[in-house]
């Protein structure tokens, strides 16, 4: 009798340990969905510009110029509650003074001020103002190199933890799954750019460094950076986020960081984007942002 006590016992203990198990991992399923939101029916808008709630982790870095701050021409991704990702080479000169440099979040049009409680676009659709936060550290990438440009990635710890909303999201950082090779294949990207004040958005397919060599001139990209050729020749500032897709049961559900743009080539001929590859670099990023 208690042998068979002991096995009921054992085959409960077993199921409350299933339980437990589906739960987490229901659990982490969550937190993934709070990352790189995706609402399939834009994928296929040839707007150039986002909704206002579209892409909503990207930012833009601001520097301090006498009692304010002004634009700095980088944009800045959120990838954590405290973190965004930028490239080293927008902040250099800041390594020592992160307090004269600060991001602005959940920022549709790069003339919006904080202090604008609603922002709308010409449909009259609505979301709330920028909030810009100032940064408390940075961080560069120790191999970052100033000579040849390559593994251009700084995280910038902000002051205050971000305070998440609809606008306000974080890209997810880990894949489901991903390709060994990024060579031709289309890949969505965004940020702000030179031509206008809206954050963009646009497509781009990753091309050979061969292809790459003849279509750029005598410009290259890095040892672990890769060439994009854009769809438009729109010339958006460096940080912007090239993109792929996470796909659960042939459904796109979220985005995450393929790698962030670093330099844009137009010499006349093609427009292409040297990219900073993420991949190699995503435990650090991972380990730096918790």
């Amino acid at each position: 009798m208690d042998a068979a006590k002991h096995v009921g016992n054992m085959k409960i203990l077993g199921k409350l340990v299933l339980v437990l198990i589906g739960t987490l991992l229901s659990a982490t399923a969550g937190a993934e969905l709070n990352c790189g939101n995706l609402e399939e029916r834009l994928l296929f808008s040839k707007d150039k510009s986002t909704q206002p709630a579209e892409y909503p982790w990207m930012g833009v870095l601001f520097q301090r110029k006498g009692q304010s701050f002004e634009n700095a021409g980088c944009n800045v991704v959120i990838v954590g509650e405290s973190h965004v990702l930028t490239t080293a080479s927008c902040v250099r000169d800041h390594y020592d003074h992160p307090e004269m440099i600060a991001v602005r979040l959940g920022i549709w049009n790069e003339r919006d001020e904080p202090d604008e409680k609603l922002v709308c676009n010409d449909r009259g659709f609505c979301v709330p103002g920028p909030v810009q936060q100032t940064v408390a550290a940075i961080t560069m990438h120790p191999q970052a190199d100033k000579v040849t440009g390559d593994i251009d990635l700084a995280i910038l710890r902000l002051s205050d933890r971000i305070k998440m909303t609809a606008h306000v999201q974080p890209l997810c950082l880990q894949p489901i799954s991903e390709p060994a090779s990024w060579i031709n294949r289309y890949f969505h990207f965004g940020g702000f750019e030179n031509s206008n004040y809206r954050k963009g958005k646009g497509l781009a397919m990753v091309v050979s460094k061969n292809r790459c060599s003849r279509m750029s001139g005598k410009s290259s990209p890095s040892q672990n950076q890769f060439c994009a050729f854009p769809v438009e020749r729109t010339v958006f500032y460096r940080g912007a986020a090239l993109m792929g897709m996470n796909i659960e049961k042939d459904v796109p559900r979220s985005f995450y960081l393929v790698g962030l743009l670093v330099k844009v080539v137009s010499d006349g001929g093609p427009t292409v984007l040297f990219i900073q590859d993420i991949k190699p670099w995503r435990r650090w990023i991972m380990e730096n942002t918790r």
